[in-house]
């Protein structure tokens, strides 16, 4: 991620990948805040997400945790999604954050022996994040305001994504952890974004909620995807989705997962500063 920008484009620039993503009539940042946008990243590497099953149905691992992976025709050419699926009562949500030691998402995932590892938001060329992000009940960083959404862990473990438009960060809010990114893909009660996307295909990452609260991690590991396209695939599943929110895609795109007989491997492309973590209770 090597070309800089500034967050006045979020108006007039699709993020793909670290491109700027927004929903309709957004309320702009109050000043200029660096954010960064990909260069065209090397060809994927190859992990478990090119298999040829079409779909291999919701793979159980320990209670409260499934992996699907699905082959899905996207412009013409199938491509790959990989989605967990977790019941947040069962694991241990957390957002890590080391913006003096950035690191590719294998060595995120080596290191903290986590379960699940998925890349976070964006973040500056020196790997800030460019918006509030709580780790471990330490807060960092400054709220979008009225646009972008956030994942949020309360102190009991409860999880919620919210857009930010609706639901702004309260800074005498309780939280555990969170991460803020944009735009939202789909609003709650799965209503998917007016995106005004640019037609850009990309890698991209992604989190959601269903219907009866279980979180879903989300990856397409193939550059086929624009947002609008993803959003409107994402609604109109199987998988009851009740809103969903982007995150920092293209060359930061990663999602690891082990366990038991689970397992995927898809790593960014260069190194990202924060991660969302699923840890064993």
């Amino acid at each position: 991620m090597k070309i800089r920008r500034y967050c006045y484009l979020i108006a007039l620039v699709l993020l793909s990948g670290c491109t700027s993503p927004l929903t309709a009539t957004p309320t702009l940042p109050p000043a200029p805040v660096a954010t960064l946008y990909p260069t065209n990243p090397p060809p994927a590497p190859t992990t478990a997400a090119s298999t040829n099953v079409p779909d291999t149905g919701w793979l159980a691992g320990r209670p409260g945790i499934e992996l699907r992976k699905l082959q899905v025709a996207q412009n013409g050419q199938p491509t790959s999604l990989v989605i967990v699926r977790i019941d947040p009562a069962a694991v241990r949500l957390r957002v890590a954050y080391t913006p003096e030691a950035p690191r590719a998402l294998r060595s995120w995932f080596s290191d903290t022996g986590a379960l699940l590892a998925i890349n976070g938001g964006f973040f500056t060329a020196e790997y800030r994040a460019t918006a509030l992000l709580v780790s471990d009940g330490e807060v960092s960083g400054e709220s979008y305001a009225g646009f972008g959404g956030m994942l949020a862990v309360a102190p009991d473990g409860s999880v919620s994504i919210r857009p930010l438009r609706d639901q702004a960060y309260n800074p005498d809010e309780q939280l555990a952890q969170a991460l803020q990114s944009f735009p939202m893909l789909i609003f709650p009660g799965n209503v998917p974004a007016d995106l005004n996307d640019n037609g850009e295909r990309t890698r991209r990452s992604a989190l959601a909620l269903d219907q009866t609260g279980r979180l879903l991690v989300i990856a397409a590991p193939g550059a086929s995807w624009t947002l609008s396209e993803l959003a409107a695939w994402l609604s109109q599943s199987d998988m009851n989705i009740d809103r969903a929110l982007n995150l920092d895609g293209g060359s930061s795109t990663g999602l690891y997962v082990r366990d038991g007989d689970l397992a995927e491997a898809i790593d960014s492309f260069g190194p990202v500063p924060s991660v969302l973590l699923v840890e064993a209770k």
